[in-house]
């Protein structure tokens, strides 16, 4: 049975940039690095498949990290809305949202859209990640809870 959800996966083009933004600029913590081959072409279905994977911790959560050589990536379409099917953003809890809001504008994060006050006291805000993927900054008000 399931316990619990346990990581988000995500393919990148450029690992050490990835590895700096989550890590600097966020606050995760690398955990592991290994390069896989002959094992993870046979979980994908894939002869010939090389994939770097990197573990990134932030507190429980892990950020999973894959570096193709073989096969190689497509690229994200140009064209991706949010309410395009398939994951849509990784969520991030924090403590004090607009000096958190501030940092990533001081460190040229973009924003999606606008932040919003979603519901009384739930201040949210998309913002694209180093490899364009969407991630949220979200922070409930103890009145709110």
């Amino acid at each position: 049975m399931f316990r619990r959800m346990d990581h988000v996966a995500l393919s990148v083009q450029d690992m050490e940039s990835a590895i700096t933004f989550y890590c600097d600029l966020i606050g995760f913590e690398k955990v592991f690095d290994r390069t896989f081959d002959e094992p993870m072409a046979r979980l994908i279905g894939e002869p010939g498949t090389a994939v770097r994977i990197v573990h990134l911790r932030l507190g429980e959560a892990v950020l999973e990290l894959f570096d193709y050589q073989h096969p190689p990536g497509r690229p994200r379409r140009p064209d991706a809305r949010q309410s395009d099917f398939g994951l849509t953003h990784i969520g991030f809890m924090v403590d004090d949202f607009t000096a958190t809001l501030e940092h990533l504008q001081s460190q040229g994060v973009t924003l999606v859209g606008e932040p919003v006050e979603i519901r009384p006291g739930v201040h949210v805000a998309y913002f694209y990640g180093v490899e364009g993927e969407v991630c949220e900054i979200r922070e409930i008000l103890p009145e709110a809870q």
